[in-house]
């Protein structure tokens, strides 16, 4: 973890946010589920990292946040995926939307489980980082029918008689 910390963020990782651990209950929070591995203690949920220069790194919002952020929670992932045996982050099901969640499950199949399949974080922040800011200067595959207004030549000027509002 503290290496993914350093590597996109350039400090360390002071605190890890989890909003569930220990908790004797079924699998989801559903009674009628198998017992989930937080009644043995055997799980963690992990909602945000807390980095020494005080910004919080949520996973709900960093998931398909900046690119910084997704690199670094992907990185994360992967991580756990090393050295869990059941690691659910978003976009595995519905329940696991705002965290990660981390437990040490034994199954007779030696199954492990690392849902949705773990990828690079620099592969994702280069693709995050592309949608952020485009591919470049080459013009959409995709265009509307609608054209684009023209820029405004100078800040404060109307971008058309008919706006009621100003470019700043």
């Amino acid at each position: 973890m503290q290496p993914a910390a350093q590597r996109w963020f350039g400090t360390k990782v002071v605190e890890i946010k989890q909003i569930s651990a220990y908790s004797c209950r079924g699998m989801n929070g559903n009674p009628s589920a198998h017992i989930s591995e937080h009644a043995f203690g055997n799980a963690l949920d992990i909602s945000a990292f807390m980095l020494a220069d005080g910004r919080r790194i949520t996973v709900k919002d960093g998931w398909i946040g900046l690119p910084e952020e997704q690199g670094f929670l992907r990185d994360i992932q992967g991580g756990a995926c090393q050295q869990f045996t059941t690691v659910l982050a978003p976009g595995s099901n519905v329940y696991h939307y705002d965290h990660i969640h981390v437990d040490l499950m034994r199954r007779a199949s030696r199954r492990l489980i690392c849902q949705p399949a773990a990828q690079s974080g620099e592969a994702v922040a280069a693709r995050a980082q592309q949608r952020r800011y485009g591919y470049g200067q080459r013009e959409p595959d995709v265009t509307s029918s609608i054209p684009a207004r023209k820029q405004a030549k100078s800040i404060g000027q109307l971008i058309n008689e008919e706006d009621e509002f100003r470019d700043y």
